[in-house]
């Protein structure tokens, strides 16, 4: 622990530049260097394969540290850190695979100026596919809000027009008094009750229903 010396930043200082590049990893993630950590996985390693598992691990939408892991990894493979040419097919190949999870005009930012157009193809097919889908998805959530309020209205309209016929004879249900002209609250279910006995507003006195509950049909 901290408590006791340890700290990744010493650790790492502690570690040689020429090897144990795994081990350099590992330390740099937990100081939330994640592109010098995706740098030596990629080239010092070699191991695309590695960088990848990295990102699948650490990648999260709703971290703001950790969501554009996949844009870093992308830099990496066309940004080396000395003069080896840069690795093209795997950075086209990262995304086509991992395109939901990289930010279109970022990636393309990244890009150099000279990549041909059509081997951005699969990308571009994939990102339109993926926005449309959205797209389409977004209509029918509208549409189903939209008939759910429809519906609704019509039920608090159809409700509100009911009417209820008050005779001379007719008596509250829970005083047995008569109705006459005071105030009543009528439940869904036609019972009737004077607004004196203090009504509860969606549970019927006589039958223990609750409406809000319990809708009635």
């Amino acid at each position: 622990t901290a408590s006791d010396g340890y700290s990744p930043e010493k650790m790492l200082s502690k570690l040689p530049m020429v090897d144990l590049y795994e081990e350099r990893a590992l330390i740099l993630s937990k100081l939330g260097q994640h592109e010098q950590a995706l740098m030596l996985y990629a080239h010092r390693l070699g191991d695309a394969g590695m960088a990848q598992d990295y990102c699948e691990r650490l990648y999260d939408p709703d971290n703001e540290e950790t969501r554009d892991v996949y844009l870093s990894l992308l830099k990496v493979y066309l940004k080396p850190p000395d003069a080896s040419a840069p690795m093209t097919m795997q950075a086209l190949s990262l995304m086509s695979k991992y395109f939901e999870r990289l930010d279109p005009a970022k990636a393309l930012d990244v890009l150099p100026p000279t990549t041909p157009l059509r081997s951005l193809q699969p990308f571009f097919e994939s990102a339109f596919r993926r926005n449309c889908e959205v797209s389409k998805s977004l209509q029918i959530s509208k549409a189903l809000i939209k008939a759910d309020h429809v519906a609704v209205l019509h039920d608090y309209h159809k409700r509100r027009s009911r009417s209820v016929q008050v005779t001379a004879g007719r008596k509250c249900k829970v005083s047995g008094k008569k109705i006459g002209t005071s105030a009543f609250v009528v439940y869904p279910n036609n019972v009737l009750v004077l607004l004196g006995e203090k009504p509860h507003p969606h549970i019927c006195p006589v039958t223990g229903r609750d409406f809000k509950q319990n809708p009635w049909d």
